[in-house]
């Protein structure tokens, strides 16, 4: 009953948290699924299911149903699988595969029965937020930036170019979402088996390798976007979106390989990480690298002298 305490207080102040403060909840929302990690190791599944279903009740009935079944898919799934996998030695990769496809899976389940149910299109809903958000953003720096009309009129046009965007991605960019928090979840509940004296096997991200044949659909994409239709355009936008994160991921282990060949490989990885964060357009690069390492190959030494470097 600790266990259960822990994991459903943990995680609902976590997720509620960025319900109500936006700037901490951005990164509360990321670790909200970690407490049903530590009801699994202290209490085992059921435990923590019971904890998930009840964490969820409550932010329906204080919040409202949406509010919970956003808070199932997005911190209670993920903190019931990614626990439940790593213990039984999937690897940290596939866990977060698997993790992130069932919540992208029941995301798009819940917008079917908003649909049917709720007599809500999920389409207008989300393009509402998406200007809202926009309009709020632009009104806020007009307020405080100073700029003269000729500048203003320029960042209107900029922030109608992204909402046209992020409409278009909002698939693609919800699941990366889903990626990333089941991403944290493992690396903290990582943590929280170790010091429960409980050991994961998980390989280094620096041999992180997309699967072989995942290029072909990369490179279909690529060309379907070139098609003049949006049925086929913007779901083949999606796809590229999803697949280029992926090989930002093998480019990045690209990197991290070489930076680990070296005596300083802690703050090469530091280095890059900040450079990363300065100029994002770098990230392109490592996109291509993950891209070419389909082929090149790149981390297998070619020489004794390269890999004693």
């Amino acid at each position: 009953m600790v266990a259960v305490l822990i994991g459903t207080i943990g995680s609902g102040l976590l997720f509620s948290a960025g319900l109500a403060v936006p700037i901490i909840g951005f990164a509360s929302a990321f670790i909200a699924p970690v407490p049903l990690g530590f009801t699994r190791i202290r209490g085992g599944s059921a435990a923590a299911g019971f904890s998930a279903i009840l964490t969820t009740l409550l932010l329906a009935v204080l919040f409202s149903p949406v509010i919970g079944a956003w808070y199932a898919v997005q911190c209670g799934l993920i903190g019931l699988i990614i626990p439940e996998l790593a213990l039984r030695n999937f690897g940290l990769f596939r866990s977060m595969l698997w993790t992130t496809a069932a919540a992208a899976g029941l995301t798009l389940v819940l917008f079917g029965v908003m649909t049917i149910a709720g007599n809500i299109n999920p389409q207008l809903f989300i393009q509402k937020e998406i200007s809202t958000s926009i309009s709020q953003a632009a009104k806020l720096y007009e307020q405080q930036s100073g700029l003269t009309p000729q500048d203003l009129e320029v960042l209107q046009e900029g922030m109608q170019t992204v909402s046209r965007l992020l409409l278009q991605l909002y698939p693609a960019l919800i699941t990366i979402n889903l990626g990333l928090i089941s991403a944290v979840t493992m690396l903290l509940f990582r943590r929280l088996a170790a010091k429960a004296g409980t050991e994961l096997q998980t390989s280094p991200f620096a041999s992180f390798r997309a699967p072989a044949l995942l290029i072909w659909p990369l490179i279909a994409a690529g060309f379907s976007m070139l098609v003049p239709t949006t049925l086929i355009s913007t779901p083949a936008f999606n796809l590229v979106v999803l697949l280029a994160m992926i090989y930002f991921l093998q480019g990045l282990a690209v990197v991290f390989a070489f930076c680990e060949r070296t005596t300083f490989a802690s703050t090469l990885k530091m280095m890059l990480a900040i450079v990363l964060l300065t100029q994002p357009y770098l990230a392109g690069v490592a996109v291509i690298i993950g891209i070419f390492d389909f082929w090149g190959d790149f981390r297998t030494p070619r020489s004794k002298q390269d890999e004693n470097l």
